[in-house]
């Protein structure tokens, strides 16, 4: 029988803390007195949880409506695919995890993924008491030799505390847990705006000597906005292996917010199926952060027997991401939801981009034709 003592070591050069678990035979603590032994290990416990607590990052989450979908970054611990990932985490539809990557749809769940490399996984998020928490999953059944540090520090790739996984599961005392128990994992996350933008909210594990300025840059974001929404107001306060609020970027929609998939979001680079898998919306910044939604071309929608009808009122010839131009102004039949029976559309109207360098290069032709008469003339 072996006995599990956590150990603590502290690098201050930015902020950084490692763990460690140590395994001792349970026979070496029988030259100490059994009160000891029971004092000790509640003192080192106590300890943990108290340095865990202290550095946890809440993730701020007073949205209204109170539930959204946001991201992940998952750190693979060892060689795996993405089918074991997509069981980890409990996620649904294995295309989620695809576009969330921006991986091709075709890609099987065997596809190899390498340790350390690092996966974006979709949840489904709640906000409640100014907090935002995973909800729907993930769950986690405990494994022979399992504890709660090694669930929330291994398993899952420190994305949760311990601490945390046991205030979720009215566990207490952390030592106590048994084989073939369930788990609910609290991961942390976020469906707030950001600066009046809608944003896809990532939590992201900070790595060691990391700084606020190289994850703006990294993720595009502004690294005051990043410091404001993270509670962060010194550089030393930001905690190496321990999950930050990241803002990415969502696309513009024209989703109705009385749609079952209000607030549809999305991030640079990623896409999303809708509307029981009959709509893929995908974003791209150089589409002017519009997302561009079209049927998906399943035959097999998850809760209807076919995909209803997604002609554009008004314009009967358009489907969801068909275009239709006439001169300098342009029809663009958007996806705009749906409900139990209907998929949603509307017709967006706007100028077509290229009318704009056809109108400079004529502006520069005609400064020509003046000059030249200017030369004629004198």
């Amino acid at each position: 029988m072996f006995v599990g003592f956590p150990s603590i070591s502290c690098n201050n050069s930015n902020v950084q803390k490692s763990y460690s678990t140590q395994f001792l035979p349970i026979s070496k603590f029988r030259i100490m007195g059994l009160s000891k032994l029971l004092i000790l290990i509640s003192g080192l416990l106590l300890a943990l949880t108290a340095v865990d607590l202290s550095v946890a990052q809440t993730f701020r989450c007073s949205s209204s409506p109170n539930s959204c979908r946001a991201l992940v970054g998952y750190t693979t611990v060892n060689n795996t695919n993405l089918g074991a990932i997509r069981t980890l985490f409990n996620v649904t539809s294995f295309r989620s995890l695809l576009g969330a990557n921006g991986l091709p749809p075709s890609t099987p769940p065997s596809s190899a993924v390498a340790a350390q490399r690092v996966i974006r996984v979709p949840i489904n998020c709640v906000c409640y008491n100014g907090t935002g928490t995973s909800y729907g999953g993930p769950t986690y059944t405990v494994q022979p030799d399992d504890g709660l540090y090694h669930i929330a520090a291994e398993v899952f790739s420190r994305l949760v505390l311990y601490p945390e996984i046991a205030v979720a599961n009215n566990i207490s005392d952390p030592n106590n847990i048994e084989v073939g128990q369930r788990l609910r994992i609290p991961l942390p996350c976020s469906c707030d705006d950001v600066e009046g933008q809608r944003v896809v909210h990532y939590s992201h594990v900070v790595r060691p000597n990391s700084t606020l300025a190289e994850i703006a840059r990294e993720f595009g974001a502004d690294e005051q906005t990043l410091g404001r929404i993270n509670g962060i107001t010194a550089k030393n306060e930001l905690k190496a292996e321990q999950p930050i609020d990241v803002p990415l970027r969502a696309c513009n929609t024209s989703v109705r917010s009385d749609s079952l998939d209000s607030p549809l979001l999305a991030a640079n680079g990623t896409y999303v199926f809708t509307a029981h898998g009959c709509v893929r919306c995908t974003c791209e910044a150089a589409n002017n952060w519009t997302l561009h939604c079209e049927p998906s071309g399943t035959n097999r929608p998850s809760r209807w027997e076919r995909c209803p009808s997604m002609l554009c009122e008004g314009l009967q010839i358009l489907s969801p991401g068909n275009v239709s131009v006439s001169g300098c102004s342009r029809l663009t039949c958007a996806y705009a939801g749906y409900n139990n029976s209907s998929i949603f559309t509307t017709l967006v109207q706007d100028r077509d981009p290229t009318c704009l360098s056809n109108d400079v290069s004529r502006i520069g032709s005609n400064w020509n034709i003046v000059f030249m008469l200017i030369l004629f003339w004198y």
